[in-house]
């Protein structure tokens, strides 16, 4: 007979009482109930079941889950808890799971957890009130930034860390230029490397610190410690310094963004100088979209419109020197290029050029190669920096500044002195080199790409030899923009399991906040690039090579049966699409000796000449067809020609003469624009330069 429904009771002794009554009634029963069989028809004896109910009542008011009211009205032996031992042995299972999981996770972070922080000395350099408050927002606002060693802020040493803020306090912690502008433009910098940042050489074989983009790779010396702390998300940004190579290469080696600037436009008071006249202040970030905003926080130099098209040279034969390393990074940058400024893109001979603008370089070089004159600038770069570098060492051998690296004298006691022959030798290639690479950027007032380093970083299980190789070639290309004092910003090509490699824009002089903007646009069309390059070759790998077989459209497909001439220039328009000037220009000739009076195939001639910087060459091409007939496009090629051979008065005269016949020629009007605005500054540069003055170069 099923027993009327009990009273609920709020008693918390009764509910211990009937658990009690409970576990000892069937601690003295042998029967085992079904655990389905409903409590109320429980044969159990009237007062254990009374208890059971009021306690399963309590539970219920007390909100207590199905679970453990079935619980209680289960037998003992079905509450009994597992046994010690199987207790110990799921405990050390599981601890064993998680030591292995945490042992995989550290190996797996070992080259980003070396903990960046202990790279640098922390410390605290806010921004005012005032300028956090500022009305519009300060272009760094919400930043934080690291120093190298070669920044002085004052009090500050591994032992403890400056926390101040307010502008009153940072101008009495950081006496460098550069770190308090960054402060004042909103950012806060969060501390300054305290390991080796000064020194003459690029590559030390005996550091092993983990690059975290390039596994096992180097990360240079100079600047390194702050391209770590960056990469790894310590800091948005560095400000550091680049002399012959710096910034540049430690960028470029862990997949970061750099700018060098034009020298001259950021003060070095309160820093530390290592190479003089070679040295620069220099930032590292890893985002393109932060350049502009650090040009904004330093008034770098350079007017920007969204509506300027840029023209981009790229220096195909630069690439071509280490064609294996540098396939990825040169097809993206010219794809990227392609994208962004579509026809504006002009692939050069860079070195044909600069072997004839360059006579100086001659007595360098061993053979009349394009590795040999690069070589040439590489040593005559080097050869300064190691003066430079003795003179420093000397100014601060009785009293050596309180914030700088001591390793620098160390350092600095290896370095050679230069013979003031050599050194003389090395100013006359420095002031050609700067003539040459400011006539020819100002001739299409655009921008040189170029690759920053010869390849991937190289390892550090590579031998002494290929070390030194490395450390050679960059400095060949460093030393283009370090010599002739143009900016120049670096670019990451990071595509995911393939070596990280970098390519670099040079701009004029004083151009430098359109090339920030530049790269800042271009900068991911190019990672985007490299991405689909990657994907292509993966897929023509895949494919075999039956792909490569596919015939291409020529002249030789034209219906009816063109002359010799027209057979020749039809080559020749193929091999210039496809950036074969040299080829080309093979045509072409071919074309002028088949029929000698048509004018085209001297002007096309002339392009050709134009796109391998044979300025000479393209001129009387020029000259040839014009005497022929007058051609517009003709007379603009004649004007680019007379640039190169800075012939100032004779360009003007060919645009003055375009703009006579199509008043509203857009690039006859431009290059008229850019030679007055440039004039002036050229004209102060040159006077520097034969008064030897290398500080105001630029």
């Amino acid at each position: 007979m099923r027993q009327p429904a009990l009273e609920h009771s709020d008693s918390d002794s009764d509910t211990e009482s009937s658990n009690t009554t409970l576990l000892s009634h069937h601690s003295s029963t042998s029967r085992v109930e079904p655990p389905e069989v409903d409590v109320l028809d429980s044969p159990s004896p009237t007062k254990p079941r009374v208890e059971r109910l009021r306690a399963r009542q309590a539970l219920q008011s007390a909100g207590a889950k199905k679970e453990d009211q079935q619980k209680l009205s289960m037998p003992s032996h079905r509450q009994q808890k597992p046994s010690a031992a199987i207790l110990g042995c799921l405990a050390a299972a599981a601890l064993a799971t998680a030591c292995i999981g945490w042992w995989f996770k550290r190996r797996k972070m070992k080259h980003k957890t070396q903990d960046a922080r202990q790279l640098f000395i922390k410390c605290t350099l806010a921004p005012s009130q005032a300028v956090m408050a500022a009305v519009p927002a300060p272009p760094l606002l919400s930043t934080t930034f690291i120093t190298t060693a070669v920044f002085g802020i004052e009090d500050l040493t591994p032992d403890h860390a400056t926390a101040q803020s307010g502008a009153e306090s940072n101008t009495g912690f950081s006496s460098a230029h550069a770190v308090q502008e960054a402060i004042s433009a909103g950012a806060t910098c969060i501390g300054r490397t305290h390991t080796s940042e000064i020194a003459s050489r690029m590559v030390d074989p005996a550091d092993r610190r983990s690059n975290p983009s390039e596994k096992n790779g180097v990360v240079g010396i100079t600047a390194s410690s702050a391209a770590l702390v960056v990469a790894q998300q310590e800091a948005d940004f560095a400000v550091t310094s680049d002399h012959l190579a710096g910034a540049r290469t430690a960028a470029a080696c862990c997949g970061l963004y750099a700018y060098r600037p034009t020298r001259g436009t950021v003060s070095r008071a309160g820093m530390t100088l290592i190479a003089g006249e070679l040295d620069s202040v220099a930032w590292l970030c890893r985002t393109a979209a932060l350049l502009p905003r650090i040009g904004d926080a330093f008034h770098l130099p350079g007017k920007t419109s969204e509506t300027e098209l840029a023209k981009l040279i790229v220096a195909q034969d630069l690439f071509g020197l280490w064609e294996d390393d540098l396939t990825v990074a040169c097809t993206a940058a010219l794809i990227g290029a392609q994208k962004w400024a579509g026809d504006d893109v002009a692939p050069v001979s860079l070195l044909v050029y600069l072997r004839d603008s360059v006579p100086a370089a001659r007595p360098l070089m061993e053979s009349d190669s394009a590795e040999q004159l690069m070589a040439a600038f590489g040593k005559a770069g080097t050869l300064i920096q190691q003066s430079e570098f003795a003179r420093c060492r000397a100014e601060q051998a009785e009293q050596v500044q309180a914030n700088a690296d001591t390793a620098f004298q160390e350092d600095a006691a290896s370095v050679p002195e230069v013979d003031a022959d050599s050194l003389a030798a090395a100013k006359q290639v420095q002031a050609e080199l700067h003539r040459a690479m400011h006539a020819a950027l100002s001739t299409s007032n655009g921008f040189l790409i170029l690759p920053t380093t010869p390849g991937p970083p190289v390892h550090h299980s590579a031998s002494t030899d290929e070390l030194e190789c490395f450390e050679r070639r960059t400095y060949e290309l460093s030393s283009l923009a370090t010599l002739s004092g143009v900016p120049q910003v670096t670019i990451p090509v990071v595509v995911p399991g393939q070596p990280v490699t970098s390519v670099s824009i040079l701009g004029l002089h004083k151009c430098d906040m359109r090339l920030l903007h530049l790269a800042a646009k271009l900068g991911p069309v190019i990672t985007q690039a490299a991405h689909q390059v990657v994907a292509a070759m993966a897929e023509q790998e895949a494919a075999g090579d039956d792909a490569q077989e596919a015939p291409e459209p020529g002249g030789s497909n034209r219906t009816g049966k063109p002359s010799r001439a027209e057979s020749f220039k039809a080559q020749a328009n193929e091999a210039f699409k496809c950036g074969d000037f040299d080829g080309a220009i093979a045509g072409y000739s071919g074309a002028i000796q088949a029929d000698p009076h048509n004018p085209v195939y001297f002007s096309n001639r002339a392009m050709a000449y134009l796109k391998v910087m044979r300025f000479a060459e393209a001129k009387d091409d020029c000259d040839s067809a014009l005497n022929l007939e007058l051609n517009v496009k003709t007379l603009l090629r004649r004007g680019t020609a007379w640039l190169g051979l800075q012939e100032i008065e004779s360009a003007q005269k060919d645009f003055k003469h375009v703009l006579s016949l199509e008043p509203n020629n857009r690039q006859a009007r431009q290059e008229l624009k850019a030679l007055k605005e440039q004039e002036a500054m050229f004209a102060d540069e040159e006077s520097h330069i034969v008064n030897g003055t290398a500080e105001g170069l630029l």
